[in-house]
């Protein structure tokens, strides 16, 4: 995807933000040239997490719904991991997909649904292997509600967001709960919360056209 006049423009305010730091790495806190393709430039992907919360304030300042999402950021950030029991998982996937059938997205099972527990002595791979996220499709046109609620600045920020947000924890499901704000409006129910609270507690949705499952993984929750 090319990137934008606009995009440019925050990728390089981005960059003198950072310049206004210390490199967390060592290395000179100065902005490279020419720019690094928006995708491939790790600095602006992965520096700002280890900076001051000031910092990460002028950052997202600049970009609609900063505020919002900011403060999403911030609570990740600042959260211990709590390990979900498993009738609070099966509750906040049932949340997910009423949530998800309320407005409209297709193709996704039903909460009323069994929902099975997945023990962690079950390989993952094994779980997985002929199952996907039932909430997948909850995420298919979050670029298009940006762009419905904030018109082309919406769709920029959203993709001008995309990685970073990932890096925040290799983990779209953080990425896509702090853009939320950018792509509902102001007590919309949020679609997003449900995948992003499962997989802090410790667990994976899975859906194999016939079976819905939470599978155990909180055992990874201690290496964080």
């Amino acid at each position: 995807m090319s990137t934008s006049s606009r995009q440019r423009r925050w990728q390089l305010q981005w960059h003198e933000i950072l310049n206004d730091y210390p490199d967390p790495d060592g290395g000179d806190s100065v902005t490279s040239e020419p720019l690094p393709e928006l995708g491939a430039d790790f600095r602006l992907q992965f520096n700002l997490w280890q900076l001051p919360r000031e910092a990460r304030q002028r950052a997202f300042a600049i970009l609609p719904c900063g505020a919002e999402m900011l403060a999403r950021v911030d609570e990740y950030l600042s959260a211990r991991p709590e390990p979900l029991e498993p009738e609070q998982a099966i509750t906040l996937l049932r949340t997910g997909l009423e949530r998800a059938r309320e407005v409209g997205v297709q193709d996704v099972p039903s909460w009323e649904m069994h929902i099975d527990i997945v023990e962690m002595d079950t390989p993952l791979v094994q779980a997985f292997q002929h199952a996907g996220d039932p909430l997948e499709n909850v995420t298919d046109n979050l670029c298009d509600r940006a762009r419905a609620h904030h018109g082309e600045v919406g769709w920029d920020a959203y993709f001008f967001l995309r990685e970073p947000l990932y890096r925040l924890r290799s983990d779209y499901a953080v990425a896509n709960w702090v853009v939320w704000p950018l792509c509902s409006s102001p007590g919309d129910a949020d679609l997003m919360e449900p995948s992003y609270r499962l997989g802090e507690g410790g667990w994976s949705p899975g859906w194999t056209g016939e079976r819905l499952f939470v599978y155990d993984r909180r055992w990874e929750l201690g290496r964080r």
